[in-house]
């Protein structure tokens, strides 16, 4: 379940994003900054993504074995507090079963059927599943996050002959629930800044995702379709792993508070 999320943040800290200040220094920016600008200029601004105070929208999954035969699909709904901090409530039915994630940001619960599942296992995905997803979805405005370290590497050709710009990115230790532990590679189209694809190192393997189409709503950009591939070190992809797909994309929609809360 959610396998880009739960590679992303693949360790519970409950170490608040906000934890860690931007240093404040009077500098030119380099290039890397420069494009990541670029990049959130072309996809709305970020002034328009931070007057966001909400975000909710289905998230369709399709998992495929490494054979190509389709082996799951789920829709899920995703609820997200965005403004004044950080909510997540993911809700999907599957097999029968109804479940949920809260996390109220500070603290996270998995419910299968309307019941705590308090297993080691259940706790670690629904805190890492609901900041990996938001994270995802967030692009490329989560590259201006505190505690991301950014470096370019200039011009790459990707395997379909696109050609790009490539951005090393890491994150400081304490940044978020995965600082210091993955490494990202993203890659931005040469003329425009638009996302082309990215490449996740999580120290225990790797996986290369394509941005097939995006969606505007409200004047922001969103992604609409990514493709994620098993790949190896050298980015040579080995079959296809996952289809995600968003649709019914909303922001600054209401919710009631308890949507965030459980009842122990």
């Amino acid at each position: 379940m959610l396998i880009v999320s739960f590679l992303i943040l693949s360790c519970k800290r409950e170490v608040k994003e906000e934890a860690i200040k931007p240093k404040q220094v009077n500098r030119e920016l380099n290039q890397a900054e420069k494009l990541v600008n670029e990049a959130i200029n072309h996809a709305g601004g970020m002034d328009k993504w931070a007057s966001k105070k909400t975000l909710t929208y289905t998230k369709n999954i399709q998992s495929y074995d490494s054979i190509g035969n389709l082996i799951r699909t789920v829709a899920q709904v995703h609820k997200y507090q965005l403004k004044p901090s950080f909510k997540a409530n993911m809700s999907w039915e599957q097999d029968g079963n109804k479940h949920e994630i809260v996390n109220n940001g500070k603290q996270s619960w998995k419910l299968l059927n309307g019941k705590i599942q308090d297993d080691k296992a259940s706790v670690n995905i629904a805190w890492n599943s609901s900041f990996g997803s938001q994270y995802m979805v967030s692009m490329p405005f989560k590259l201006k996050a505190p505690g991301t370290i950014l470096n370019y590497e200039g011009i790459d050709t990707l395997s379909n002959n696109r050609i790009v710009h490539k951005l090393k990115v890491t994150y400081e230790k304490g940044a978020g629930s995965a600082g210091g532990m993955h490494t990202w590679y993203y890659f931005l189209n040469k003329d425009n800044y638009q996302f082309e694809a990215n490449f996740l190192d999580h120290g225990k393997g790797f996986s290369y995702t394509d941005y097939e189409t995006f969606i505007k709503v409200d004047g922001i950009e969103i992604t609409k379709e990514r493709k994620s591939y098993a790949s190896n070190a050298i980015m040579e992809t080995t079959y296809l792993k996952t289809i995600y797909s968003n649709t019914n994309i909303k922001f600054d929609k209401e919710f009631p508070e308890n949507l965030f809360q459980v009842d122990n």
